[in-house]
């Protein structure tokens, strides 16, 4: 996540909520991640989309490195968010 522009909000440890940055501007988007060994299913894929704002489709490139930071950062521009 920190790759792809998501900073972790200071001081919780236990379920980091992560925000996007591009630039110093901070997105009206976040999201929390458990550490566990758990598989992100289908259903939490579908969560984690929402809740960046992001369709699910786009969620996977970007788990899997097809959609890099100017790229989200792009998207959230588009949809008034950043």
């Amino acid at each position: 996540m920190k790759r792809k522009g998501f900073i972790m909000e200071a001081g919780r440890q236990k379920h980091p909520r992560y925000y996007f940055e591009d630039n110093g501007e901070i997105a009206a988007v976040k999201t929390h991640m458990s550490h566990n060994d758990q598989e992100l299913t289908d259903f939490l894929q579908a969560q984690m989309a929402a809740q960046l704002h992001i369709s699910k489709a786009d969620f996977l490139e970007m788990i899997s490195c097809k959609i890099e930071h100017e790229g989200i950062a792009n998207i959230y521009r588009e949809k008034g968010l950043l």
